[in-house]
């Protein structure tokens, strides 16, 4: 994956740096934006400002801003105890809807290029003349954000089906049904009325997520999702639980991001969750494939969180 030339040329003529600086940080900066939009953080770095309305944090700060008696701080990348203060909001509601600054991408660019810290101004530099490539036009409308699509959902599968330890790894002791052994086929099982599950795994022994025996049904999407993934998620669950196999039926939503309707149905269910940046996917692909593949929709398909308004952010800054 890879940045536009239109995106390079506007860096390098801001900076007078060379292509090869500019490129190599405007990629990886790019890509650790789509890795926290994806993974619920919240990006504070105007003019970019990306994060899902509903979201405490980012509706406190942008109401904050609005009241027009209270300037946004340098970089909200601060302690969770200083920006509650600052925010007037519990410690707790910080710390479970992060936010990340200009000074913390930066920190995570220079992390993965290796950048000496005598070098972070320089680089600082060149970040900022990428962010400042997403300022509101004339009209205030802020300029667009587009997250880098993932491989379609079989890709994503074999993927995932070739490093079940990284389930392993996050407490999941699983492996792949069959026929052989549970009497059911582990990818695409089809119930009585026609659906299919995406994948059937049993849990091997004990562990933090299910006991010896027992099943999790994985839902994966490779988009943003709405409601529609939670309801084929519940149904390959019920439909499970109906045909009374041994062994209790947990369910589990892979995707790159949730609505907010989704996360509490989640919770409702008590399914488990996890999101592209978290398993190691887009990390993944960012490092084997230099392709930038067509975003694989389908109906349960929902637009990932875009460039805020800019107006307040801007005032609050001059």
């Amino acid at each position: 994956m890879a940045e536009s030339d239109k995106v390079i040329n506007a860096v390098m003529q801001a900076t007078g740096e060379s292509y090869e600086k500019v490129s190599k940080l405007t990629d990886v900066a790019h890509e650790t934006v789509d890795e926290c939009v994806t993974d619920d953080i919240s990006v504070v770095a105007p003019p970019l400002v990306i994060g899902r309305l509903g979201c405490p944090v980012l509706d406190r700060l942008l109401l904050r801003l609005g009241d027009g008696q209270w300037q946004l701080p340098e970089s909200v990348d601060v302690t969770e105890p200083e920006l509650a203060e600052t925010l007037m909001l519990p410690t707790e509601t910080v710390a479970r809807y992060p936010l990340i600054g200009r000074f913390g991408l930066l920190a995570r660019c220079m992390d993965r290029l290796m950048i000496e810290d005598a070098d972070a101004e320089r680089f600082l530099k060149i970040l900022d003349a990428w962010l400042a490539t997403f300022a509101p036009d004339a009209e205030g409308r802020p300029s667009p954000y587009p997250v880098w699509a993932l491989p379609n959902r079989d890709a994503f599968e074999g993927w995932l089906l070739s490093r079940l330890d990284v389930l392993h790894k996050l407490g999941y002791a699983v492996r792949l049904a069959n026929e052989e052994m549970d009497d059911v086929r582990g990818q695409q099982h089809m119930f009585v009325d026609g659906r299919r599950a995406d994948l059937l795994l049993r849990f091997t022994q004990d562990c933090e997520k299910g006991a010896a025996e027992d099943w999790l049904v994985v839902e994966n999407k490779t988009t943003a999702v709405g409601i529609g993934a939670l309801d084929q998620l519940a149904l390959s669950v019920d439909w499970l639980r109906a045909e009374s196999r041994p062994g209790t039926v947990h369910g589990m939503l892979i995707a790159d991001r949730l609505s907010r309707e989704v996360e509490r149905g989640l919770r409702e269910r008590s399914f488990h969750y996890q999101s592209m940046t978290a398993i190691g996917y887009r990390r993944w692909v960012r490092m084997h494939s230099p392709l930038h593949p067509e975003l694989a929709r389908d109906a349960t398909t929902i637009n990932y969180p875009q460039n805020l308004s800019v107006r307040t952010l801007a005032a609050a800054l001059r």
